[in-house]
């Protein structure tokens, strides 16, 4: 299941598994965890791990333009794990668009779940 809801020390946390994907695939996915996003009520700690995706500049086009206001007005924090080399590029240039000043990328998943619940 690429994306969930998960549970960690007591906070509800929305996951999404991008690990290993094509950009065919991440724009799909990019559509569910939208969905999710917007059938919560209440703004939510995110998580998503892009270890090993394929991303491309279509790629991060497409996901600004769909989940650029959703992640704005419906997350309160953003953690990304997998963030390397050109992703990383991609990463800042993303949060500095959304304007947001509590996402950030991580090294492990655990790291990333810590940082959500603090």
């Amino acid at each position: 299941m690429p994306v969930k809801w998960m549970d960690h020390k007591g906070k509800t946390i929305l996951y999404a598994d991008y690990r290993g994907l094509k950009p065919e695939q991440i724009d799909s996915l990019a559509r569910e965890t939208d969905a999710n996003l917007a059938a919560s009520p209440v703004k939510v700690l995110f998580l998503t791990n892009i270890e090993g995706a394929i991303v491309t500049t279509e790629t991060m086009r497409n996901v600004k333009k769909s989940a650029g206001s959703m992640l704005r007005d419906k997350v309160e924090k953003i953690a990304v794990v997998g963030v390397t080399g050109v992703k990383k590029v991609f990463f800042d240039a993303f949060v500095m668009a959304l304007g947001k000043t509590n996402a950030r990328s991580f090294r492990t998943e655990k790291e990333a779940l810590e940082w959500l619940v603090e």
